[in-house]
């Protein structure tokens, strides 16, 4: 594999002028069922291949698919010759995309998996089964790509280090409802109690990112907050902002003792979570929702599931309480996404592990 032969984006200005003219949004399934409609995208598209005198041995990687890219992707391979045209693959990284699809759309993508025109991928094995099927469209793959921390060049060195008497508790990223960013609260109360009722003499501090915006939210949670410490001031919360530049949030990420996620199973059912990477990546224990996707990563002693917030509450402790059982757990984990991450890029590129590791 050679980088100076890798284009991270097309030039397809000519269709991006073309769509704002339209200004016209696709709304409803019988809309979506007509990819003739992106005619000009996929056109857009067969030129820069024709400029840059693409052969069927290159390859068309579209990283987050959304119906655009479906839609041009078939018109591509049903308007030209498979024996030049280069192969697609398209990674899907949630239902929705495709649950807003035509059947009629659905059916030709599905023609076109099937002879191994198309390439579908998926970010979790949990959205593959679910796309084989309710869809009965093959997927050829996974690729789980990292986000903000790079496999093997910004891990940290394996440690016996134990968080001492106060174990920091990550509620990263930007704060959503589908996050549980609202169960927070509640959950922090119950590790109050819970800890109390434990009789160890263990200090928490929930490290949370707050969205600026919410200002109304925020106070509230600051002055239950208050009012909690007031019982136990062994648990507390510290509010960081949700925006700040990368390599501060690896600082973040690299300083908690424990990443909290509990997420909404009705929208991480199937897809992946990119603090779940992150923290997989950074070697750090997770407590999440049960029934989340991912669980490739999540179960590998480095990871407890938990449903009501007193589970939750429990789960933490019982971490904090073996904690360096756990980290060898997250660094078993670490080991293994670092190692599934250039395997599926060799299988995506056709290129070897070698050659993956070696281009980054």
């Amino acid at each position: 594999m050679d980088n100076d032969n890798l284009f991270p984006v097309l030039p397809v200005d000519r269709y991006a002028a073309e769509r704002k003219r339209r200004k016209r949004r696709v709304v409803g399934s019988n809309a979506v069922g007509r990819p003739e409609q992106y005619q000009a995208f996929a056109d857009s598209i067969k030129r820069t291949l024709d400029e840059l005198r693409a052969e069927k041995t290159d390859l068309i990687l579209a990283p987050s698919a959304g119906v655009e890219a479906i839609s041009a992707a078939v018109l591509l391979k049903e308007q030209n010759q498979p024996s030049t045209f280069p192969m697609i693959k398209l990674r899907i990284l949630s239902d929705a995309i495709l649950a807003e699809i035509d059947k009629a759309l659905l059916q030709r993508l599905r023609r076109l998996c099937v002879s191994g025109e198309i390439g579908l991928l998926t970010e979790t094995a949990e959205l593959r089964a679910h796309i084989e099927r309710h869809y009965g469209i093959p997927v050829s793959g996974g690729f789980m790509l990292p986000c903000t921390l790079i496999p093997d060049r910004e891990r940290p060195e394996a440690d016996s280090r134990h968080p001492g008497d106060e174990f920091k508790i990550g509620v990263l990223g930007r704060q959503r409802a589908e996050k549980g960013s609202y169960r927070v609260p509640a959950i922090l109360n119950q590790l109050r109690v819970v800890a109390a009722e434990s009789g160890q003499r263990l200090r928490f501090r929930f490290v949370y990112q707050a969205v600026r915006s919410k200002r109304a939210r925020r106070l509230v949670l600051e002055l239950r907050s208050w009012l909690g410490a007031r019982k136990n001031p062994d648990v507390t919360i510290e509010y960081l902002s949700s925006g700040m530049p990368a390599d501060a949030f690896k600082q973040l990420v690299g300083d908690v003792d424990i990443l909290l996620l509990p997420y909404s199973t009705k929208r991480y059912d199937l897809s992946g979570s990119g603090i779940i990477l992150d923290g997989v990546l950074a070697q750090k224990p997770i407590v999440y929702s049960r029934g989340m996707a991912n669980q490739e990563l999540l179960s590998l002693g480095n990871a407890e599931a938990a449903a009501s917030d007193r589970e939750f509450a429990e789960k933490i402790l019982a971490v904090a309480a073996d904690y360096q059982a756990y980290q060898k757990g997250a660094q078993r984990a670490a080991d293994h996404y670092s190692s599934l991450i250039f395997e599926q890029i060799g299988d995506v590129l056709g290129v070897t592990d070698a050659q993956a590791a070696r281009n980054g």
